[in-house]
């Protein structure tokens, strides 16, 4: 009969997803109600809190225990109550995505009322998931940026090691995390990094889930991070506040040449939240206005000797509404809505070598907006249901208009900068396209909850749910306002009066067309789940946590081709041995699988024919260009070019590609994955403090690959070698011949001294070894090239051996203090942050030449007379190179980061309103790491790479067979003159940022009101 009531139940939960959507943002409250150490059933539970409309209440069952679900994060009130027995209240903290406990042993007494304090576990020990809550009071005291990337940072098992300094959870890669705001999925759907959609002072906090996590949260591989925002409340409260940075206040930093600009920048934040109807509806709204106007630099032209700049402008509004309402006692409403406003002016892409290059305006229109159910049908019974979307956009990103080539045309200085640099007219064109382009996403889950409890089979929490999850891409991706790009590898210069100027020698540059041949439709990459969890309490010492989850990936690209369509089933088992039953020491031990959404962009879209270009280009070889302004440049370009025959050109012409020919998707993609292992301990120490500690083993798998052998065959492709030809077919798929995997040793701790000292801090030891990256700063994800892309010239085993990857780092420390000190005159709190992180490895990687000819005379060969494999679109497409490992991913480390930090807050209360202000000093110390260096290596393919030793030292150096052959260094390769050295100087101008060290000493001031 139970095992019938147990069946039910869970089919129960799974019939509610059939009846709505959502995404979880409350927290859970449980607990067992004992007398004389017997349970105690029938006790009646009532929990109050600011943040809760009304009360709940709930009664324990047969066991003596009780659950509450779907609470709004705060800090509860929670009444005990049972005729004849002493009233026992307590205090709680919920955190989003948290279990709380609060125990109760009531006593027969004639008291009317007593309050019993109890040493309950923190929410970290009471759950199997390694996470971490950072509350807004926290965020507000520690020296330490007020952005929610800042925020994450200061959990352990997080590292900002992913291109161009992205967030990385777990060492997954940095694309692969998901960022949630009130339910809102807030990644950039290119790069998967949150955007700043929000404003710091509405946030009330954030959760930071990096291991064993639940089966209700799916389509990431790295970490899940959850944030919530205040909802206002019975009483009326508000905030303004002026944060004032200025770029001189951070010291002058190694290798800057000037100082930074004497600007006052302020950032004006603004809350208002309070009561429409008490404990019926509530209101909260936010606001945030910032603006930037400054000069930057214009990139260096080999023979520049001071900087040119020029007036860039960045300004921001942010806006924020949400209502809470309770329709009934049992069912309540909650809508949020965030408008950003951002407009730019003068925006570089890459570096910007004149003012033609600039962006002169466009606009960054971003707005998301939630709506979130939540129904008790039962004390035991209740769902929960959100609906969430956010809408990105581009509007007149680059040119605003098509234009003729010589007004139109971007310049490519490849050999200019660290990674080249752009002159000539706009990068991209966002008024080529009849649509602006867009990176939207929706999300809509529900699940349902049931509370279960019987003598025989313990106490079981079930959950069950559905969620709807896709991202959607659209553009017309113009690479310029003519469609035309130019690739000079001659150097520029300037004159004395700061007029760029070109050049371009024949045979020293290529002229590319990108025309685009249908426009996009729109792709759109769904995921469809579902989950089903249980937390079982077996016995008092003995609990588990069961979930699985069922994912199915499917998806089109922007020309409506089906590129996706794949399921798996993921488990997530987990258990906890309480050892004294007391929860003053737990045991935990899970397995878990985490399955990934597709990923858009130069993955699930690689294949797309629309919205993506073409390309054909040209070798110049007309008169020789030298030192001249762009327009007079453009003009004999062009007039070269169309006196050849211009786009009819064939004798210049050395071949092309039409978009959607190859590669292309013969077998639809499956969806990475990661298995993960966990055990690990908690310990409370005292009342107010804890020290968790967890070990975790991850393994990827299902990496996104691309083949092209033999066997994939040909494809005739109407633009290859101008005029059509058969190509090899490369193929995307997946592949499990790549390594990625991930160790790591996790502590964390706390402790509350006399309520007025916090002590908390955490370390992270860790292991990141593989020999995949898989994205770049630039698009985010892409296709690898394995062992089987071409392997009779690409699978030597220096071409990608395995190794720590270059976002390994070993240590990672955050402490921190913070006490409070009232006084007659005010508040004050002083606190600090010491912050350690450890070195990242690199290595000694060029490109070889790779097919035998006048290059490399021993290197294989293509000709299959001479045996070999007689590729068709080799040289055209020039396959000829590929990159070689000469020393160990890991032969070298940049160094290990160290910086204090301080903050000093004053809080005068002056009535029911308080006065502030916050004053912080980042890296007290001013100690100077270098945490990015050079690692360019020359080899023959370079025309300036000369033999450094024997007998042929200063002659250019020497291809050799990646297959049979060692090459030396000094001959074969050299380190470029500034390997291992940083390069960009670390300025305080606010896009201006570290450069290659850490950043110097830095002042920031935030002042304001709060009532």
């Amino acid at each position: 009969m139970k095992l019938n009531r147990f069946l039910a139940a869970t089919v129960a939960c799974f019939l509610i997803t059939l009846a709505a959507f959502g995404q979880v943002t409350t927290g859970s409250l449980t607990g067992t109600v004992t007398s004389t150490g017997n349970p105690l059933p029938g006790v009646t539970i009532t929990v109050s809190s600011p943040n809760l409309q009304g009360t709940r209440t709930t009664v324990t069952d047969a066991n003596g225990n009780y659950n509450l679900s779907a609470l709004p994060p705060g800090e509860y009130t929670v009444r005990f109550e049972l005729a004849g027995l002493q009233t026992v209240t307590q205090r709680a903290r919920v955190g989003v995505t948290q279990t709380a406990r609060a125990d109760a042993d009531l006593k027969v007494s004639s008291l009317a009322e007593a309050i019993t304090v109890t040493a309950n576990a923190p929410a970290v020990l009471e759950t199997t998931e390694v996470q971490t809550n950072v509350p807004a009071k926290l965020v507000e005291n520690l020296p330490m940026g007020r952005t929610l990337i800042a925020t994450v940072n200061l959990a352990p098992g997080v590292n900002q090691n992913g291109p161009g300094g992205n967030t990385m959870i777990s060492g997954g890669q940095s694309f692969d995390s998901t960022f949630y705001v009130d339910g809102a999925v807030v990644n950039e759907l290119l790069r998967g990094q949150p955007q700043n959609l929000f404003i710091e002072d509405a946030l009330q906090e954030t959760t930071v889930q990096t291991g064993a996590i639940s089966a209700e949260f799916g389509h990431f591989t790295g970490g899940v991070v959850t944030s919530v925002s205040k909802s206002g409340g019975n009483s009326f409260t508000g905030s303004f506040r002026d944060t004032i940075t200025n770029p001189s206040w951070t010291t002058k930093g190694e290798l800057a040449k000037v100082d930074s600009t004497d600007k006052m920048i302020h950032n004006y934040e603004g809350t208002l939240g309070g009561r429409i109807i008490r404990d019926r509806l509530w209101f909260f709204t936010a606001g945030r206005y910032n603006k930037l106007d400054y000069a930057r630099r214009f990139g260096r032209t080999p023979t520049d000797t001071t900087d040119s700049t020029f007036q860039f402008g960045d300004k921001e509004r942010r806006l924020e509404l949400k209502l809470t309402g309770q329709i009934t006692s049992a069912h309540s409403l909650s809508g949020s809505y965030f408008d950003i406003h951002r407009t730019q002016k003068n925006n570089p892409f890459g570096t910007p070598l004149e003012a033609s290059a600039l962006d002169v305006s466009r606009s960054l229109p971003n707005r998301f907006y939630t709506l979130d159910y939540n129904g008790i049908l039962t004390n035991n019974f209740l769902i929960e249901a959100l609906y969430a979307k956010q809408i990105f956009k581009f509007v007149d990103s680059g040119a605003d208009a098509p234009a003729p080539p010589e007004r139109g045309t971007n310049i490519f200085y490849p050999l200019v900068g660290t990674a080249g640099s752009f002159a000539g007219y706009n990068t991209f064109c966002g008024g080529c396209a009849p649509f602006p382009e867009s990176r939207n996403n929706e999300n809509a889950k529900v699940k349902g909850n049931y509370f279960l409890s019987s003598k025989s089979v313990g106490t079981h929490n079930l959950v069950a749910g559905f969620e709807n999850y896709k991202d959607m891409l659209k553009s017309d991706n113009y690479q310029s306002a003519s469609s035309f790009t130019l690739y000079t590898y001659d150097s520029p210069s300037r004159a004395a009066d700061g007029t760029f100027l070109n050049s371009l020698t024949a045979a020293s540059g290529f002229l590319i067309w990108f025309p685009i041949l249908e426009s996009s439709h729109g792709n759109e990459f769904t995921t469809r789940s579902f989950f089903f969890n249980d937390k079982w309490d077996l016995t008092q010492n003995l609990n588990f946590n069961l979930g699985v989850r069922y994912d199915n990936n499917e998806g089109v690209n922007e020309a409506r081709a089906k590129v996706a369509s794949d399921s798996k089933v993921s488990p997530r088992v987990a258990a906890t041995y309480d050892v004294f039953g007391n929860g003053r020491l737990r045991l935990n031990a899970s397995y878990s699988q985490y399955v990934s959404k597709i990923a858009n962009g130069n993955v699930g879209d690689i294949t797309s024919s629309a919205g993506s270009p073409s390309y054909l280009y040209w070798l110049y070889y007309g008169p020789d260009l030298n030192n001249l302004p762009t327009n007079q440049f453009l003009d004999q370009v062009y007039k070269w070019f169309n006196s050849v025959g211009g786009t009819k050109n064939t004798d210049f012409l050395l071949g092309g590609g039409t978009a959607g020919i190859s590669p292309a998707i013969r077998d639809k993609l499956k969806s990475p994955s990661v298995d993960e292992f966990t055990v690990g301990f908690g310990t409370q120490i005292g009342r107010n403090g804890f020290i968790r500690a967890d070990y975790q083993n991850r393994k990827w798998s299902d990496f996104y690959t691309q083949i092209a052998n033999r066997s994939t065959g040909t494809v005739f492709d109407p633009l290859a070698a101008g005029t059509g030809a058969d190509v090899d077919l490369k193929l995307v798929t997946n592949s499990n011949d790549f390594t990625r995997k991930y160790n790591a040793f996790l502590v964390q701790g706390g402790y509350r001294l006399l309520n007025r000292v916090d002590l908390g801090g955490n370390y992270t030891y860790s292991k990141l070894r593989g020999n995949i990256t898989g994205e770049n700063s630039g698009g985010g994800p892409f296709v690898s090239n394995g062992t089987q892309y071409f392997p009779e010239f690409r699978s030597y085993a220096r071409a990608n051996p395995i190794g720590y990857l270059g976002a390994d780092q070993r240590h990672k420390v955050r402490a921190w203090a913070s006490i409070d000190f009232p006084t007659f005159i005010g508040n004050f709190n002083v606190s600090a942050l010491q912050r350690y992180d450890s070195g990242v490895p690199y290595g000694a990687n060029g490109n070889i030449w790779l097919v035998r000819g006048s290059q490399c005379a021993t290197c294989p060969t293509n000709n299959p007379a001479q045996g070999g494999p007689g590729y068709t679109a080799f040289n055209i497409n020039a396959f000829t190179t590929g990159g070689y490992w000469f020393t160990s991913r890991d032969a070298f480390r940049t160094d290990n980061i160290t910086a204090t930090d301080l903050a000093l807050n004053y809080f005068v209360p002056i009535g029911p309103t308080q006065l502030f202000v916050e004053g912080k000093v980042f890296n007290v110390f001013n100690r100077q790491g270098v945490a990015n260096v050079n690692t360019t290596v020359r080899t023959a393919v370079n025309s300036s790479c000369r033999q450094t030793v024997g007998p042929n030292a200063g002659k250019r150096c020497v291809s050799f067979n990646p297959f049979t052959e060692t090459p030396v260094e000094g001959v074969n390769w050299v380190k470029g003159p500034n390997f291992g050295k940083p390069l960009n100087p670390t300025t305080g101008e606010p896009f201006g940022g570290a450069g290659d060290f850490q950043t110097p000493r830095t002042y920031r001031v935030s002042l304001g009101i709060r009532f």
